[in-house]
């Protein structure tokens, strides 16, 4: 049985997640998600110091029908539980093709703030759209903030929220480009909006 890891004032509390991706990490702290990182992903558990082989240790959050139980068991503050329970509902309905929307689930990852104004332009990338690094690049200038294509994928890269905020939908001009969590997971998921976005739309 997964083993309940009752976190410090300052340590996130931890859960997983089976997607079709891979195996998740949900990290929330203070009634916020701050992490969501898929197995082997580049920059895992950053900035927050999360081991991989620790996270997988956690409690399981996958099957709604004993989330309860496994919520009560692990002994989280109130808040963070909640906040759990909304991303992992959020992922329920994201991998049934629902395109549920970020605003149901409580945010605060750590980044600079040129970071979070490029994780703010990701969120405005509509369910089953792509966007270019060019087509931000020009989109944050046009709001008066310096960017770069160089700058815009370092700030894509280091995304803590996979999934919630969609770096996924940023693509390179006439090619995916890269992602994190690995070419396979990026063209899956660019798959699955593609197939589901014209029921939801």
């Amino acid at each position: 049985m997964p083993t309940a890891i009752t976190p410090s004032s300052s340590d996130p509390a931890l859960a997983t997640y089976d997607s079709p991706i891979g195996r998740l990490t949900l990290a929330a702290r203070d009634g916020a998600l701050v992490g969501l990182w898929v197995s082997g992903q580049r920059f895992f558990g950053r900035p927050y110091g999360i081991d991989e082989a620790v996270a997988r240790s956690t409690v399981d959050l996958t099957s709604p029908e004993n989330r309860g139980l496994v919520i009560a068991q692990a002994h989280w503050d109130e808040a963070d539980a909640r906040a759990l329970r909304a991303v992992a509902s959020w992922l329920d309905g994201y991998f049934a093709g629902e395109a549920p929307i970020p605003a149901t689930v409580p945010l605060a990852p750590a980044g600079t703030d040129f970071q979070r104004r490029m994780w703010e332009a990701m969120d405005a990338i509509p369910y089953g759209a792509t966007r270019t690094y060019g087509q931000i690049v020009a989109q944050l200038r046009g709001a008066g903030i310096p960017a770069s294509a160089q700058s815009v994928g370092g700030a894509v890269g280091r995304n803590p929220l996979l999934l919630i905020r969609p770096c996924h939908r940023v693509v390179a001009a006439g090619a995916p480009g890269g992602y994190a969590a690995g070419g396979d997971a990026k063209a899956w998921l660019l798959a699955h909006e593609a197939a589901t976005a014209s029921s939801v739309s």
